[in-house]
């Protein structure tokens, strides 16, 4: 029904448009107690790293669903 390119599309643009929920989501999570000296830095960049994971993740899940109903229903 659809071309695959638009799922590959599709992909990048969820990606780019969900991490940074991702990421406000992930900052009402306290981490400063796995670091030792609170480094905000520190935090910062773990959650930014989670934030890239769990953004693509959440796309790979979503466009995979799509994907899946497009070659059940094409």
């Amino acid at each position: 029904m659809f071309d695959p390119t638009i799922f590959a599309l599709l992909r990048i643009l969820l990606f780019f448009a969900v991490t940074p929920f991702v990421y406000r989501a992930l900052q009402s999570l306290d981490l400063s107690h796995l670091f030792k000296n609170d480094d905000p830095k520190q935090i910062r960049f773990v959650l930014i790293v989670v934030s890239f994971i769990a953004g693509y993740l959440f796309a790979l899940a979503i466009l995979s669903l799509f994907e899946s109903l497009n070659t059940i229903l094409g």
